[in-house]
């Protein structure tokens, strides 16, 4: 009902933008080009890229996680990540079709205009059009609000009605009723609601006699009215969750993660793929030979460390990195520090600049692991960071990374104190929680600035 109408509003919203980026894209192009090539416009060579604008932004629209879709009154505080986002979708599609069918005729610096263009068009929509259209909406047309009356007992009707007041656009209150006035008369409490003319009646089923819950819905049937009944759940628990329908039964689950989703599974994939592969074939090789000539210089042995770890879902695996410590040491499982006499000369300029972890992209192509993720620790590590944070454990939801989110922050090297795992593990349950492609690309973009300039912690 409410989610629909926000949903119906979402795309709205989705549909002006896109209609407004082909006006855009048409006039950017007509007067760049007509600039440049003066009555010889070649416009037809750009009217793919602006199909291409189009889809993505649908495309982005479509795979857009739920927590960058917030209903009117809320979309003004991520307007400028929902316009990034965007942004990225709309410009990484132009960019990736010029290189893909090597278009030469495309002008480079087009990508440059347009691009500032559609910013600004997609940041003033999105932070001002949804409340506009909720605003238009309440104002003409007639049926647009539900007519709505809060029944139950006083206390939780106070806190109810500062919640629902949220939905001024969409809802008018017509009365809050306190039980302790009916509580002795179910009747009363039918009577009511029959006599009050609302749309909508909201009550909480923990506080009422399920045979009253049950009539209030039958009578709603009968005389048009929908019952809403809010769990609470939330303030019970301290934490969200789904309702989902599982054959007969009606569930109560933790929130879906994004990477739950199977398209979203492909997705990612494909862009670890996409980024792997080439380090492996073109990067890893030339790597190989410098880091060998290190080890003869400083510390021969192997190549290669290799060391188990904990993956998704808690499977095992064995982690492939540069080798960087002295092979007669007895203490792998013991975190690096700062000035380790386990690490050779050579081995500190490798870990500083992250060389170390290169061949973790093989994991990344074996399905081990992804390009990005919460990064993967010993399995004794795992036993001891669980008790210093109570959500450590929702890492183990999705592969773990070369890079991942805490890394891009900053958060790198040896965990000292209980705050610097919580710091990270928050981050880890951020990710889980809210990922998307345009993040996993933003925090691969982060982690190289980070390699061009290492924090104190890198060592």
């Amino acid at each position: 009902m409410i989610d629909s109408r926000e949903r119906g509003l979402f795309q709205l919203l989705v549909t002006f933008q896109v209609l407004g980026a082909m006006v855009l894209f048409t006039i950017s192009s007509w007067v760049l080009l007509a600039l440049a090539y003066g009555q010889n416009v070649p416009i037809h060579d750009y009217a793919k890229y602006g199909l291409v604008v189009v889809v993505a932004l649908v495309f982005e629209a479509v795979s857009r996680p739920g927590y960058l879709r917030p209903g009117p009154g809320k979309m003004r505080r991520n307007a400028g990540a929902v316009s990034r986002r965007q942004l990225l979708w709309s410009v990484g599609a132009m960019v990736s079709l010029a290189l893909f069918s090597r278009d030469d005729t495309i002008s480079r610096g087009f990508f440059a205009v347009f691009g500032v263009v559609l910013f600004g068009f997609l940041y003033l929509t999105n932070y001002r059009m949804l409340n506009f259209l909720a605003e238009v909406g309440s104002k003409r047309l007639k049926n647009w609000k539900l007519r709505a009356m809060i029944l139950g007992p006083r206390e939780w009707c106070d806190s109810v009605g500062k919640e629902i007041g949220s939905l001024s656009s969409l809802l008018d209150i017509r009365g809050i009723h306190a039980m302790e006035d009916h509580e002795s008369d179910p009747d009363a409490c039918v009577r009511l609601a029959a006599e009050t003319d609302v749309d909508l009646v909201v009550m909480p089923p923990r506080h009422m006699p399920y045979d009253l819950v049950a009539r209030m819905m039958r009578q709603g049937d009968k005389l048009g009215y929908r019952c809403w009944m809010p769990l609470e759940i939330t303030r019970r628990y301290g934490r969200r969750f789904d309702l989902q329908r599982i054959g007969s039964l009606d569930v109560l689950t933790p929130p879906t993660e994004p990477l739950q989703n199977t398209l979203n599974q492909f997705l990612k994939r494909l862009f670890d793929i996409a980024v792997s592969l080439p380090v492996v074939v073109f990067v890893l090789p030339p790597l190989c030979a410098m880091v060998k000539l290190i080890h003869w210089k400083w510390s021969r042995g192997p190549l290669f460390f290799m060391q188990e770890r904990v993956g998704i879902n808690g499977t095992k695996f064995r982690v492939i990195k540069f080798r960087t410590l002295h092979v007669a040491n007895d203490q792998e499982s013991r975190q690096v520090s700062k000035g380790d006499s386990r690490v050779f000369p050579g081995g500190n300029l490798l870990r500083k600049l992250s060389i170390d972890e290169i061949p973790q992209f093989l994991n990344v192509l074996f399905g081990d692991m992804s390009v990005v993720g919460p990064r993967p620790h010993m399995e004794a590590h795992d036993y001891e960071f669980r008790e210093i944070f109570e959500r450590y454990g929702v890492r183990r939801y999705v592969k773990p990374g070369v890079t991942g989110l805490a890394q891009a922050k900053g958060f790198r090297g040896e965990v000292n104190r209980p705050l610097d795992l919580r710091h990270r593990a928050r981050l880890d349950a951020f990710y889980v929680a809210h990922w998307d492609l345009a993040m996993d690309v933003a925090i691969v973009f982060w982690t190289f600035v980070s390699v061009i300039r290492p924090p104190k912690t890198a060592y």
